[in-house]
């Protein structure tokens, strides 16, 4: 039985550009089918139509029937909502954005359980988090356990149709094939289920249907089987040819007289915990790149804070370019700006209320003498950003765009050393390699260091000169 039938989406932003066009998808009970696609080829904006959530502005034609009843069109915004968590629940591409900030983790798996006899840490527990998670609060979770607890919701609830955007984002290896078992469950249930990835693991473990979206087109659809081993596309054929196990490794010697950072001793953890790194020692040569790898939760974000002085460590010292910044007042003013972050949630860096080209005009009252009008256009086209972009506000941009953004924000500060916590994970196959290159080139036109954060083991081979194996500080 189909319950879910979308007929004809058609998607416009507010200066009447099409950004979807005549988008035809279906899904039954007990049936995956996952959309792939590029960054920004409106993959987001079909869930986000279905459930009567496209920013304002935008205009939408087409149907949706949900359920097996009658189709609604796709502009009656209100009527698709109330087919919210009864009839289909979304699990977004920015986990948090869905959690109320001031529940109990337990309470909003409560709310949302059908058989409320049983608690919270049997759902937890399916997703691979203690129990005592049922107490936080959503902002005390990372990124990796906030999607996990939007899993555990779908558990629990008994939404016929579940869209998961990008379900395994920021996940380990171990975690996305977790991640897989459990969305095949609420298959097994008879859910229908619609994934959009960019990750090509969990597009094959799925199975199911297949849908490759390109420029806001379906260009190919059918078996997941026939699509991945047999590809008609030539878009399809590059995107699959794309995964970093494929890539060329890079090993290089440096002057490691001439390191941009360096760490000696470094020690972290939290009270009553084992810690999470002891005695750590690295080293970032200009033009160098060190990769952290390993598991959620082993400490990868937690030390590329320590780097950059965002976190204190319990022990050890961190230097930038040979001067203690952290010790050393006037260091710290001369470099601060020259060591960045590339977050792994890029949203969080942009104002919701400001167009994104206006708040990078505004790095101009810290930059004397930046031009954004000079320097961002060769930026963008590098990054194959179009202008247009600078537009919008945040929160109407993809998240592979807004990932590509915020990294045209960091090289703007012209940065000495890049923190990139997870810089691809938004990104699709294709663009990954592209954005990697791009680093991985900026690294040594510009003499920068790069600390790359990663959980794919095979990105982290291929694009760095060193790689620490965070589980156990294991160089490779």
């Amino acid at each position: 039985m189909t319950v879910l039938d979308v007929r004809n989406l058609t998607i416009h932003d507010a200066r009447r550009r099409a950004l979807v066009t005549d988008a035809s998808i279906s899904a039954g009970s007990g049936e995956p089918l996952v959309i792939i696609g590029e960054t920004g080829s409106g993959k987001s904006l079909v869930a986000q139509a279905i459930l009567g959530l496209l920013p304002r502005g935008f205009t939408v034609a087409g149907t949706v029937a949900i359920g097996g009843g009658a189709p609604i069109a796709a502009d009656r915004a209100d009527d698709l909502r109330r087919s919210w968590a009864r009839d289909i629940m979304l699990l977004p591409q920015e986990p948090r954005a869905a959690l109320d900030p001031i529940m109990r983790v337990g309470r909003q798996l409560a709310e949302a359980a059908v058989d409320r006899s049983e608690g919270p840490g049997a759902a937890l527990m399916a997703v691979d988090l203690e129990p005592s998670v049922a107490r936080l609060y959503p902002f005390s979770l990372s990124g990796g356990m906030a999607q996990r607890v939007l899993v555990a919701t779908a558990l629990v609830g008994a939404s016929p149709v579940v869209i998961a955007d990008e379900p395994t984002k920021g996940l380990d290896a171990a975690r996305v094939a977790r991640t897989a078992d459990l969305l095949k469950s609420l298959v097994r249930e008879g859910r229908a289920l619609v994934a959009i990835t960019h990750d090509l693991a969990l597009a094959r473990s799925l199975g199911g249907t297949v849908a490759v979206m390109k420029d806001g087109r379906i260009v190919e659809s059918g078996p997941a089987a026939r699509v991945f081993s047999e590809p008609t596309h030539p878009y399809t054929r590059a995107w699959l040819a794309a995964d970093p196990s494929t890539w060329a490794g890079c090993r290089r010697c440096f002057d490691m007289d001439d390191l941009v950072l360096a760490a000696h001793g470094l020690r972290f953890g939290y009270p009553g915990r084992p810690a999470l790194f002891d005695a750590l020692d690295l080293h970032v040569p200009r033009g160098g790149v060190m990769a952290l790898t390993g598991p959620s939760g082993c400490g990868k974000t937690t030390l590329g804070n320590v780097l950059l002085g965002i976190q204190a460590p319990a022990a050890g010292e961190v230097t930038w370019a040979g001067a203690d910044p952290f010790r050393d007042p006037a260091a710290l003013r001369r470099l601060r700006r020259r060591y960045q972050k590339l977050h792994q949630d890029p949203v969080s860096v942009f104002v919701p209320h400001r167009t994104v080209g206006r708040q990078l005009a505004d790095l101009g009252q810290v930059m004397p003498g930046f031009d954004v009008t000079v320097v961002l256009p060769p930026l963008l086209e590098r990054l194959k950003l179009a202008p247009a972009l600078l537009g919008r506000y945040p929160g109407e941009i993809s998240g592979g765009e807004a990932q590509r953004l915020a990294l045209a924000r960091v090289l703007l500060m012209e940065p000495s050393l890049i923190v990139a916590d997870e810089p691809t994970s938004r990104l699709d196959p294709l663009v990954q390699k592209e954005v990697i290159g791009l680093l991985r080139g900026l690294v040594d036109e510009r003499g920068m260091g790069m600390v790359l954060i990663s959980h794919d083991l095979a990105l982290a081979r291929a694009t760095a000169d060193e790689v620490i194996d965070m589980t156990n500080d294991r160089r490779r």
